[in-house]
């Protein structure tokens, strides 16, 4: 058993880890590397214990990065990764009294694995906020997490500084657990349940992961179904959801299964969903509440047999920390994240991630970004933003041809309301900037398309930074060759590929037995030079879009 711990007291930039304070006193625990044994026995998990901190420091932020990689050292099967995609949770045993409570950090669904890459020896990296579970996180704690289909590594990250709110506990409500369907529906399995709510607290939040799993009845429930799910409170319904994911835009491509099909509650190769539901305003601290989990009935077809993997959890928090406070979240573009894998490089318009993490609603806030080494642009941000609410901005695009000397892009927030923000520490991040394809002003552009009726599904527009569309198509004949000869002047432009039906232009090979008629052909998009060299070629299992923006020299 190894436990290796690093403690990072400088300055930190953590752009990589998605998170935006670029500036702050870091704890990194490295529990688990891809050295460390791939577990034996069938979709094991990694078990270790972790010496989390035991300290008064208070933190910021705690986050959990998750990379895997693809490894012939792995315990699992034949393949470097998985060939299917396997659900796993990570768990932590907490003391309570003379026993151990275990909580779920977060759940996951490793990718479809035959022939997926996922970059290479750097690996595929995830990241968890997990900042609720902090009053947990200390001392000698029982890790679970993973599995041997992929070599794992896992770092916790525990940010010093002052978060929105402090976290004061975190209950479960209900554990984790795979629950059918049937019992779910019929009220014996979580049950109505009182609680006394923390005296200490002025906020509190329910916190739920589910995933259906299963393949009963017509609309093979429970994965491939939609249901509704409910909270009451003291008897009133409080909270109604759908079960429900779209994984057409899933940036891990391709994979070796039908990963861009929709879900309930995750995609292959990616975190489950979580559900965030504030309280506050519907009660009060100290009282005693009862409060019970519901969901759609099912039908008398079979579907009762799917099943649901769920946790619930309550979280009790302090008062806002702030009253005035910008928080700037994340850069979308640019940047080399992988999760935005699907829309970067650019060379247009930047997009970030602002919250409101003080008291007052925020209404505006000074932005300003560009280039670190390069005149800063400035944008007026306008809007009405609760506590803990965010907004996803497309700022005006900035003079990039400078990046290939200065490829680091900075955004600083300042002046929330026009007054002094009181937490600096959330206003930096900088991001790193990869150069965009380069074409020539002349090229073409060369489709064709699949069959069984599916090339109608497709369009594609090629337009500059200001939206203006200079070729676009679409109401394609299956099987088909298309050619169009493209002259753009220099600039950016943006190459936009769609699927009405979210599944690409590759075969559908699942077919092969039950309907063989209906696995069609590959098709194909490519950038070709006038004399016909392959200039950029496309992969035909994209899911929803293919979207590649390109300069013209």
């Amino acid at each position: 058993m190894k436990i290796l711990i690093i403690f990072i007291s400088s300055i930190l930039n953590l752009e990589l880890l998605g998170y935006s304070e670029s500036i702050a006193d870091t704890l990194t625990i490295h529990p688990i590397t891809f050295s460390t044994s791939s577990p034996e026995g069938w979709n094991a998990q990694y078990k270790t214990i972790v010496q989390f901190p035991n300290t008064d420091v208070q933190w910021a932020k705690v986050l959990m990065v998750q990379t895997l990689k693809c490894d012939s050292l792995t315990a699992g099967d034949k393949y470097p990764c998985g060939e299917w995609d396997y659900i796993w949770s990570t768990f932590v045993d907490v003391p309570n009294g003379d026993t151990t409570e275990q909580f779920c950090l977060g759940s996951f669904v490793t990718p479809y694995g035959k022939r997926l890459e996922l970059n290479g020896e750097n690996g595929w990296e995830w990241i968890y906020d997990i900042s609720e579970y902090a009053p947990i996180l200390n001392g000698d704690l029982n890790l679970t997490v993973g599995n041997n289909q992929e070599l794992l590594d896992l770092k916790f990250h525990f940010i010093s500084g002052v978060p929105p709110r402090d976290v004061i506990a975190i209950e479960n409500i209900y554990q984790h657990e795979n629950y059918k369907y049937e019992f779910l529906a019929d009220d014996s399995l979580l049950k109505e349940r009182e609680i006394i709510l923390n005296s200490k607290a002025e906020g509190f939040q329910i916190k739920s992961i589910i995933s259906g799993h299963g393949h009963e009845g017509p609309r093979n429930c429970c994965e491939w179904d939609s249901k509704t799910h409910t909270w009451f409170i003291d008897g009133w319904q409080l909270f109604r959801w759908n079960v429900w994911t779209d994984c057409g835009n899933n940036p891990i491509y391709p994979q070796g299964g039908t990963w861009p099909f929709d879900r309930a509650g995750w995609c292959p190769g990616a975190i489950v969903d979580e559900k965030l539901f504030e309280l506050t305003p519907f009660v009060t601290p100290g009282d005693t509440i009862s409060i019970d989990y519901g969901i759609q009935n099912y039908y008398d077809d079979g579907e009762k047999e799917g099943a649901f993997r769920m946790t619930h959890q309550l979280i009790s928090y302090g008062a806002p920390n702030f009253k005035n406070d910008a928080e700037l979240v994340d850069i979308i573009a640019p940047s080399s994240q992988d999760k935005y894998s699907r829309i970067n490089p650019i060379c247009d318009n930047p997009q970030i991630i602002i919250r409101n993490s003080g008291a007052v609603n925020l209404q505006s806030v000074k932005i300003e970004y560009g280039l670190t080494m390069g005149k800063k642009s400035v944008y007026h941000w306008h809007g009405d933003l609760a506590f803990l609410e965010s907004d996803t901005l497309i700022l005006p695009p900035i003079d990039w041809r400078k990046l290939k000397k200065d490829p680091t892009f900075e955004v600083e927030l300042s002046s929330p309301n026009g007054v002094k923000d009181e937490n600096i520490q959330n206003n930096i991040l900088t991001s790193t900037v990869v150069f965009p394809l380069e074409l020539p002003t002349e090229f073409i552009l060369h489709i064709h398309t699949n069959n069984v009726n599916r090339a109608n599904e497709n369009s594609f527009t090629i337009s500059d930074t200001e939206g203006e569309v200079f070729y676009s198509d679409r109401d394609f004949e299956d099987d088909t060759d298309y050619r169009y000869e493209v002259t753009l002047n220099k600039g950016c432009y943006q190459f936009l590929f769609s699927d009405k039906m979210e599944d690409g232009i590759s075969k559908h090979w699942w077919y092969r037995n039950s309907n063989p008629e209906k696995i069609g052909i590959n098709g194909s998009v490519e950038f070709l030079s006038i004399n016909g060299k392959k200039l950029y070629i496309f992969n035909p299992d994209f899911g929803q879009e293919l979207r590649l923006n390109f300069v013209v020299e």
